[in-house]
């Protein structure tokens, strides 16, 4: 199967495959040194020829932070994040299991507990990143094959986007304190992610062509919002003008605040706006109503003025057009309401 020769004062394995020489540098060592490495070489060659695997022994929390950091360079910081709370609420349930321990079994009882405490689709998502993980500990040789084999995701019935009518919109607008109604204005003139309005600049507002730049947080992608009066009007008014989180007073921008749209009183990026948005909703009375509710909301108000879908999908930034049919019932609603209105 493969041979020894020594070249240069250096022996090599040579291995023959498909009448193809695959040379190995051994080393300048001596040569019954290198018989012994070619003997190695050789059952290593027959592993990876038969697809047999040496099992490495780790634990899922030190596979898990091997994971995270590899997958650095792979995924965008929304999904990063994603991973990282689901893997903490693996690591809860599985502790420090190793990982060539993990069976269907083990999952499937996972699967049971999560349900009784979160909805089906959260634990769609960390069972889909447990899948992912095992998928690497397999590519990685940590494990023969995947044990998530067999264990199938939870039913999780669809429901029909929540949104805010133009009637909940004034009633937040007018119990919100002003930055958050900035952001709302913001939000649902343009369709933006939460992740996307923390990363807003003022560079990627273009008032000369009336588009915003948005840089997606989950699709590393961009794509360009046209501004409508109100939206510019806002981000104007916001360029000239800085309103604290928390705040009803606005003062002139300083210099350090001239990068993000939204940011703290030192420049840096507000990070989180719901339990803020969640207290205005409150004031007006509304329930249900989470930062991404304002994304449905733009998206349910496209469809309901006439927009074809791939309008709605191109400005959303949406890959599949799949993810935008949630929005076809209210085109056909929509459209129904206005056959009724037909004087005959």
């Amino acid at each position: 199967m493969a041979c020894l020769f020594k070249r240069y004062g250096s022996w090599y394995a040579i291995f023959t495959k498909n009448y193809k020489q695959k040379w190995v540098k051994i080393g300048k060592v001596t040569k019954t040194s290198a018989k012994e490495v070619l003997i190695k070489l050789e059952a290593e060659y027959d592993k990876n020829r038969f697809g047999i695997v040496d099992e490495k022994k780790i634990s899922l929390s030190k596979f898990s932070e091997e994971y995270l950091r590899l997958s650095k360079a792979d995924k965008a910081k929304e999904t990063l994040r994603r991973d990282s709370i689901s893997i903490k609420n693996l690591l809860r349930h599985f502790k420090n299991i190793n990982l060539n321990n993990l069976s269907s079994r083990y999952i499937e009882q996972f699967k049971i507990k999560r349900f009784k405490e979160v909805s089906p689709r959260t634990v769609n998502i960390e069972l889909r990143c447990l899948s992912h993980m095992l998928n690497k500990a397999v590519e990685w040789k940590y494990l023969k094959e995947s044990p998530f084999k067999g264990v199938k995701l939870l039913k999780d019935d669809k429901k029909p986007a929540r949104y805010l009518t133009i009637e909940e919109v004034r009633k937040l607008k007018e119990a919100a304190p002003l930055w958050i109604k900035t952001i709302l204005k913001v939000m649902i003139n343009t369709g933006i992610r939460d992740g996307e309005r923390r990363d807003l600049t003022f560079d990627d507002i273009d008032f000369k062509n009336r588009v915003v730049l948005v840089r997606s947080s989950k699709t590393r992608d961009f794509r360009k919002v046209p501004m409508n009066e109100e939206l510019e009007e806002t981000l104007r008014w916001l360029e000239k003008n800085y309103i604290s989180p928390n705040s009803d007073k606005a003062v002139v921008r300083k210099e350090h605040q001239r990068k993000y749209v939204f940011c703290n009183k030192d420049g840096s990026q507000v990070l989180k706006i719901k339990n803020s948005l969640n207290s205005a909703c409150k004031k007006a009375g509304l329930k249900g109503v989470t930062p991404h509710t304002l994304r449905h909301t733009f998206a349910s108000h496209m469809s309901m003025s006439g927009n074809n879908l791939d309008v709605v999908q191109a400005l959303l930034g949406h890959k599949r057009i799949t993810t935008t049919m949630i929005y076809t019932h209210l085109t056909e609603d929509h459209l129904a309401r206005g056959v009724e209105k037909l004087k005959w």
